[in-house]
């Protein structure tokens, strides 16, 4: 089973600092880990400095990564859109992706599983460019699952699905994470749902990780006051579940 650890992480565009001395303890795989904050936090940022994709000080450490699989895949907020691909086409170009051209039967099983774990089967010969926006979110997480990773980070994987579609994604990735071992970062803005679906919950907020722990320990009404500006209470559903219930805004003063 995977693990991260982040330690003295940080990252700038040109002179402007996003974030310092990020670090945290291991983050074992097998489960969910929400990245909240308010908005330019830096919630991106980090996830591109973990995928390796920005430069800066500190050290992502990532253990025990099993042969044959990608250490750390980044799936953006911004997914983009080709229409000269299928959705088939690019999910098998995903797969391919430092692995060579030549395509084995277990590749196109591999995709028919993820599609029809995602249940978009039917979208499969349909071109990227004429999907929906919540269309092309399902597709982006086919073609970052069709890799394999250990370490799987997912930028508002959400933001574009309707209800429906945000609890089936986010109940299909917490049992995948869970069956296969991986380590999986979701940038969320619904606190409700890092309560219920994320074990853990790393707070960033003014450049720094203000909070990081179990979810229900990390959001707290002082959270959510320092950190969103707003006066907010945790209360507890019928069935015992915890929910975030804002009760006004809090001025700058």
């Amino acid at each position: 089973m995977v693990s991260l650890k982040l330690d003295g992480l940080g990252a700038r565009y040109g002179r402007t600092e996003i974030f310092a001395e990020i670090t945290t303890d291991w983050l074992k795989g097998g489960e969910l880990t929400a990245l909240i904050g308010p908005n330019a936090a830096g919630k991106s940022t980090l996830f591109k400095r973990i995928a390796g994709l920005m430069s800066g000080p500190g050290v992502v450490a990532i253990e025990d990564v099993r042969e044959g699989r990608l250490p750390v895949c980044y799936m953006p907020q911004d997914t983009g859109a080709n229409a000269v691909l299928t959705v088939y086409e690019s999910v098998l170009l995903a797969a391919k992706q430092g692995s060579g051209w030549r395509v084995a039967e277990s590749d196109l099983a591999a995709i028919d599983r993820i599609l029809g774990a995602l249940k978009i089967t039917d979208l499969g010969f349909r071109d990227l460019g004429a999907l929906s926006g919540g269309q092309r979110q399902l597709v982006a997480i086919a073609q970052a699952l069709v890799r394999r990773p250990e370490t799987l980070l997912m930028d508002e994987p959400t933001s574009a699905l309707d209800l429906h579609r945000q609890i089936e994604v986010l109940d299909f990735m917490r049992g995948l994470a869970a069956d296969q071992g991986m380590a999986v970062l979701i940038a969320l803005h619904d606190l409700n749902h890092a309560l219920r679906y994320c074990a853990q919950t790393m707070v960033i907020s003014g450049g720094q990780l203000i909070a990081s722990g179990p979810s229900r320990k990390v959001i707290t009404p002082e959270m959510l006051r320092d950190v969103y500006r707003v006066e907010a209470r945790i209360e507890h559903c019928s069935q015992g579940m915890p929910l975030v219930i804002v009760d006004r805004a809090l001025n700058a003063a």
